[in-house]
């Protein structure tokens, strides 16, 4: 969506698997500074290593700013390039492990971690040139017009949210590919580790497959209102026995833009008998619900949602 935030949610998505179910830290709260790079930097390498293929994978940093030449000046002139002070002082690390991509973002930790630095370029820059960008032209396939990570009004794609999440700057969201009247469309290749909910699917206008619908581990981010945030649960077997059998079950919701405080509980009741009922129809004519109440349906149809006292999200 507009601004940052489709970069930013990802990265959290998967700082906040690294910290649930890799260090196995239940409550993600009161975590120390040492703790919290060690996910966020765990995070990143994921998310740079599966775009490389598991084979390689680039990190890009900022080096220091210099003057530029005669020589540098024409050559930008040629390429339509407009300085920004970052990408023309860039330097890359290839790294052909994925400790060494470990290696080089904690060495450059305050490329990524200052507070008015440039993290979220350098992450699309390293996640572009891990894939290659002769692979992301090919992912995005046969659709008219040039390739773009980036949408109108510098929304966030969804090309580029696939990047992050599966590694693969596809356009669509559905589970593998499709024949539309002879055009291939390319979908997600295999099951994410993190997922992703979308107000769009409940407004029918794109579909949204089993593999980022239902990721390796209960972390998603949500597409709603043009704005990305992040929607996970602490108990990955809670969360898989209530959507097999029905039950109920908590999902937090973190939106990293808003300063929030601590992540909003919101406690999901799901019935098995409801969402295979296409006779039921959930009657919301009177209120105001929530958005993010219709992306938690596109997953648990007809479930309930009880926000514990905390205002919704209008």
């Amino acid at each position: 969506a507009g601004g940052p935030c489709g970069v930013l949610a990802s990265v959290q998505a998967y700082l906040l698997r690294h910290l649930l179910f890799v260090e196995n830290r239940m409550d993600p709260s009161g975590i120390n500074e040492a703790t919290f790079h060690r996910a966020l930097f765990s995070g990143l390498a994921d998310i740079l290593w599966q775009a490389g293929g598991e084979r390689s994978a680039r990190v890009a940093v900022q080096g220091e700013k210099r003057s530029t030449g005669g020589d540098d000046q024409e050559l930008m002139r040629s390429l339509k390039f407009k300085p920004d002070g970052l990408t023309e002082s860039l330097i890359v690390i290839t790294c052909h492990s994925r400790a060494e991509v470990m290696d080089a973002l904690t060495s450059h930790q305050s490329s990524y971690t200052d507070q008015r630095g440039p993290g979220v370029p350098l992450v699309l820059y390293s996640a572009m040139l891990s894939r290659g960008l002769g692979n992301i032209a090919e992912d995005v396939g046969n659709l008219e017009g040039t390739p773009r990570l980036m949408g109108q009004h510098d929304y966030c794609s969804q090309e580029m949210v696939n990047l992050l999440l599966v590694g693969r700057a596809v356009a669509n969201a559905f589970d593998g590919d499709k024949d539309l009247d002879g055009m291939k469309l390319t979908g997600v290749h295999k099951r994410s580790n993190v997922g992703m909910l979308t107000l769009f699917e409940h407004y029918e206008s794109m579909e949204v497959g089993s593999r980022l619908k239902d990721p390796i581990h209960p972390v998603w981010i949500v597409c709603s209102e043009s704005h990305y945030s992040a929607l996970f649960s602490c108990d990955a077997d809670e969360v898989s026995l209530a959507t097999s059998n029905g039950g109920k079950f908590d999902l937090h919701y973190y939106d990293e833009l808003a300063k929030q405080d601590e992540p909003i509980r919101l406690s999901v009741s799901y019935d098995l008998s409801k969402a295979s009922d296409p006779k039921v129809i959930l009657d919301h004519s009177k209120d105001l619900t929530p958005p993010l109440e219709h992306c938690i349906r596109t997953k648990w149809s007809h479930c309930e949602v009880n926000w514990n006292g905390t205002d919704p999200i209008l």
